[in-house]
């Protein structure tokens, strides 16, 4: 098979971020009931699969613990299904070791879906190539080639497609409605105007409505963290303007997320947060967002760090309890510095593994998962069932789409996550003036857009990854003692602490090989 040159991956990867960096800046009205057009990959999939072909059972397991579907079961798997003459037999992780002991040990089923263990199975030794099975099996299936470049492997092969990525004129061609958005908190609205309404312009405000809540209401949970950092983390982290984890861009030099002496202070906000009982301190261990859902859903906490559909997700699930809770949301920076840094290539994919079988079947699958029209049936459901589109060009749903009951029994947006785009994404976000859509606007206007800061990777197994790895165990096991230090003092330490232990795993090695790679794919980007 023939393999793509090193030369040639920067020369691609380039394009794409360049076409990248230049995405989402007028606003374009289409007049039409379909989202603007664009360039798009060439999958050439319509027709469902001939009534009697036998359906595959595929062994399917993913790679996050947290997820919160377990069966392919409803109307929209079961299209899915019928289109493709797939059934999904799922698995989900029970922690974050699992997929590398199965990899060690070999013993993997059909299909994989990860993030953190893609580069891993990148392996034509673990799984087929995507461009071998597209050759015999799917010839009219044309990946969109910037999809294709984040997803090379040192080989020169890709293994996978990430969900969550789009290339900048798909998001030129849905600007208007396809919404970036980030981490936020909902709170309880009710309890908020019993306090009498207080402003949350900034981050004192946000501390003080906290102290105001466990004042008036002693037994109530002030502030629920989702166990995902992404959220958890995320939030704080956007406000104090920093990456909370890996490298980030001071200047134009790489350097790990530790050197940021904003992140300490961040860490210091939410100790003070843990400090004054606004946090539980079982909270940092849940496993699962179920644990922490739940004491927001039952009435017995008031804020929950989630994502910016926060406010509108929490009021879909308490809809039908008697206890008559309403959630708002933040939906704003609360802080001038704030900004999200975007390096997004990706987060999640697909792999076809070499215990797969039926190849062919599985590329197919994907084929279709990818195109618009699987994207909107696994995303979004049947057309006229479960949403109708808008003359301007955005979906509307004929059910109550952020419930997580209705997800389930549906089986409606969780497997679209498993070839998603960002842009259909973003475009199931989008309800005209809900607290998703308002929050949304405010985060897009901080995002800072570094697609080639994401683009620096390091190989598995390789000591630069060894190094990644160490650090970011370290930082998950040390971090809790600054979280949940007993001082400002002792955060302090622990902070330093981190930074030490840091120094003594190579930190300022990794660096150094970032900024080598870093320099080298600005310099094509700049071409």
């Amino acid at each position: 098979m023939k393999s793509t040159k090193k030369a040639s991956l920067l020369m691609l990867v380039a394009v794409m971020v360049f076409i990248l960096i230049a995405g989402c800046s007028n606003n374009t009205n289409t007049g039409s009931n379909e989202p603007a057009p664009a360039k798009k990959d060439n999958n050439n999939v319509s027709e469902p699969a001939p009534a009697k072909e036998e359906v595959v059972t595929l062994d399917l397991f993913i790679d996050h613990s947290w997820w919160p579907v377990k069966e392919w079961s409803g109307p929209i798997p079961e299209e899915i299904t019928k289109r493709t003459g797939v059934k999904l037999n799922i698995t989900v992780a029970t922690d974050d070791k699992q997929l590398p002991l199965m990899i060690a040990s070999g013993d993997l089923p059909d299909l994989v879906f990860t993030s953190t263990n893609a580069q891993r199975l990148s392996d034509p030794n673990l799984a087929y190539p995507w461009s071998e099975l597209i050759a015999e099996y799917a010839p009219d299936f044309e990946p969109h080639p910037d999809k294709i470049a984040v997803n090379l492997a040192p080989d020169g092969e890709y293994y996978t497609i990430r969900n969550n990525f789009s290339p900048a004129e798909e998001w030129k061609a849905n600007e208007e409605f396809a919404l970036q958005g980030g981490a936020d908190v909902g709170f309880r609205k009710d309890i908020w105007e019993e306090l009498g309404s207080p402003a949350v312009n900034s981050l004192e405000d946000f501390d003080k409505l906290l102290g105001m809540v466990k004042d008036k209401y002693p037994d109530m949970v002030p502030l629920v963290l989702n166990p995902t950092d992404t959220w958890y983390m995320g939030f704080f982290a956007n406000n104090f303007g920093v990456n909370f984890k890996g490298m980030y861009d001071d200047n134009g030099e790489l350097k790990y997320a530790l050197r940021n002496p904003e992140l300490l202070n961040m860490y210091k906000y939410m100790n003070g947060l843990y400090r004054k009982g606004y946090i539980l301190p079982e909270n940092y261990a849940f496993k699962n967002e179920d644990q922490a859902k739940e004491l927001i859903t039952s009435g017995r906490g008031f804020a929950y760090v989630w994502t910016s559909g926060v406010g509108d997700r929490l009021n879909s699930d308490t809809s039908g309890n008697d206890l008559g809770m309403v959630f708002t949301q933040i939906g704003k920076p609360l802080s001038d510095q704030a900004k999200i840094t975007r390096s997004d290539t990706g987060w999640s994919g697909v792999v076809i593994t070499k215990e797969n079988k039926s190849p062919e079947k599985s590329i197919k699958l994907m084929q279709f998962l990818l195109s618009e029209e699987g994207q909107r049936l696994a995303m979004w459901g049947i057309e006229g069932q479960h949403y109708k589109m808008h003359a301007e060009g955005y979906p509307e749903f004929l059910f109550d789409k952020n419930n997580a009951d209705v997800q389930n029994k549906e089986g409606s947006y969780w497997w679209g996550l498993l070839a998603g785009t960002a842009v259909m994404e973003a475009l199931w976000n989008y309800v005209p003036g809900s607290e998703t859509t308002k929050a949304s606007l405010n985060w897009t206007k901080i995002m800072d857009w570094k697609p080639e800061l994401g683009l620096v990777k390091a190989e598995p197994d390789s000591a630069e990854q060894v190094i990644i790895t160490n650090l970011e165990n370290m930082i998950k096991n040390e971090g809790s003692k600054a979280l949940l230090a007993s001082s400002e003092e002792d955060a302090e330490k622990a902070f330093q602490n981190m930074v030490d232990q840091a120094e003594k795993m190579g930190m300022a090695k990794l660096e150094a090989w970032a900024n080598g790679e870093y320099t080298k794919i600005k310099a094509n980007f700049n071409k």
